[in-house]
């Protein structure tokens, strides 16, 4: 039986006879790819162990309060949240509490004299209290007063986030607007039904203002 030819991939052109029903030669594996260089674990540890007083002693240099940060060369540094346009940070270092990040309240001329903690509505001419039986004062609702003045006066607003007061004695519920802008958990049967938030305990409102119903 006749054999085949097999040409060889060398310089000389050479070709090699192999005899019909002879076994193929087996195929080498293809070479495991190079492996990177890497440190044994115990090394990685060590070097961790190794950064504990240096970085120690950094930390206790740092002076005032704020967070510690490291940075990409290995050193430390000391940072705080920092404020900017509509946010309002409290506790930005962490010393007296937990930092807490909410938008800043909304600062409107007062139209008339404006009480702390009622509903406001927005004209032209300013903010005042909002009356829920009238739908241009509805519809020109605009948050919770958070501070007092009067007509002329910086009012801060609320839009948005929660409040604590120490002078409310909720029940856990919706509250709703009522007369005037001052804030009630009966439950309207005239004008417009505005729910301002939730009340979870005696001295919280989570503000919400869901969009006003009109009673019919």
């Amino acid at each position: 039986m006749a054999g085949r030819k097999i040409k060889l991939k060398d310089q000389l052109g050479r070709v090699v006879r192999i005899q019909a029903g002879a076994p193929a030669a087996p195929i080498p594996p293809a070479p495991a790819p190079a492996q990177p260089d890497r440190p044994p674990p115990s090394a990685t540890v060590w070097k961790l162990i190794r950064e504990v007083p240096a970085n120690l002693q950094k930390l206790a240099k740092l002076a005032g309060a704020g967070f510690a940060t490291r940075g990409p060369d290995g050193e430390w540094h000391q940072r705080s949240l920092a404020q900017g346009q509509g946010i309002e940070v409290t506790n930005a270092d962490g010393v007296a509490g937990d930092p807490v990040v909410s938008l800043a309240p909304v600062v409107r001329p007062a139209a008339a004299t404006v009480s702390a903690l009622r509903v406001v509505s927005e004209s032209a001419a300013g903010i005042r209290h909002l009356d829920p039986v009238d739908g241009d004062s509805v519809a020109g609702m605009l948050g919770l007063s958070i501070t007092a003045g009067s007509t002329g006066a910086a009012i801060k607003i609320k839009t948005s986030g929660t409040i604590d007061d120490a002078g409310w004695s909720w029940s856990p519920g919706f509250v709703f607007a009522g007369s005037n802008g001052e804030l009630t958990q009966a439950l309207p049967t005239t004008g417009w039904e505005i729910v301002v938030g939730y009340a979870p305990s005696a001295t919280r409102l989570n503000l919400t203002f869901d969009e006003p119903v009109k009673l019919a």
